[in-house]
């Protein structure tokens, strides 16, 4: 009886650990990705904003789970920063599912070079404009290589002088991982967008192209920006730009 009792014993703590092992999920690691890019002309989230000179644009992210934190970060060649954004986004969807859906905000902050005129010389200082901004960006992946979704942001200035309200929509379709050759993989993401800022509005078409080769570290991109219709302030007829972007990887 005794010997009964030990092996009854021995089977539920031998099942208890089994159970317990299977329940336990390790923790997620720290994911901590990024690029640094450089262009002959610094194109902005909004690709009808034109820094209309060379740019270098850092990009991070640091993800754990579905929270993320993507620092932007913008600068002129001569080290003038041109904006910065802090966001912070959550992946709504499964890690699974074609389906996904991202939600983030972040606190933009855009530097503005002002001329004060004197008397003898024209000195200038450096405005910040502060924005607060919502994003929502639903898609579905159709296939290996063809996502589509629709990309909505909304901004609001903080700031006496700034844009108020900035309504940003867009179809967007990425169409990746095109093999060219064995070694040349062509990516392109078309999107048509509309844009209002404070009643005024327009309509534009934007495409960036990207070609990396492999076993080489630069990715190569442009982006093409043209305005169909446009009531809002500094919209250009057509912008476009080159850009180098050297991507950063790791896992912590």
């Amino acid at each position: 009886m005794k010997k009964a009792g030990i092996y009854l014993l021995c089977l539920f703590l031998l099942q208890s650990k089994t159970t317990f092992s299977q329940e336990i999920q390790l923790p997620k690691p720290t994911q901590i990705t990024g690029s640094i890019g450089i262009t002959n002309n610094g194109l902005s989230i909004i690709p009808s904003f034109s820094l209309e000179k060379p740019a270098t644009i850092v990009n991070m992210s640091v993800s754990k789970g579905r929270f993320s934190f993507d620092p932007e970060l913008a600068f002129s060649l001569e080290a003038k920063p041109w904006y910065s954004l802090f966001w912070f986004r959550y992946n709504l969807s499964p890690n699974q599912s074609k389906f996904k859906m991202n939600v983030g905000t972040h606190l933009g902050l855009n530097f503005v070079t002002m001329p004060i005129p004197t008397t003898n010389d024209s000195i200038q200082i450096q405005k910040t404009d502060r924005y607060f901004v919502l994003e929502m960006f639903p898609r579905y992946q159709l296939s290996k290589h063809l996502t589509m979704g629709i990309y909505f942001l909304r901004s609001h200035g903080l700031d006496a002088g700034t844009l108020r309200t900035l309504n940003f929509v867009t179809l967007y379709a990425d169409i990746s991982q095109i093999l060219l050759s064995k070694k040349v993989t062509l990516g392109i993401t078309p999107q048509l967008y509309y844009l209002n800022i404070d009643g005024n509005d327009g309509y534009y078409l934007t495409s960036e192209i990207s070609l990396s080769l492999q076993d080489f570290p630069i990715i190569f991109k442009s982006t093409m920006n043209k305005t169909f219709e446009s009531k809002v302030e500094g919209s250009r007829p057509f912008l476009w730009n080159i850009k180098l972007v050297y991507p950063l990887k790791g896992v912590k």
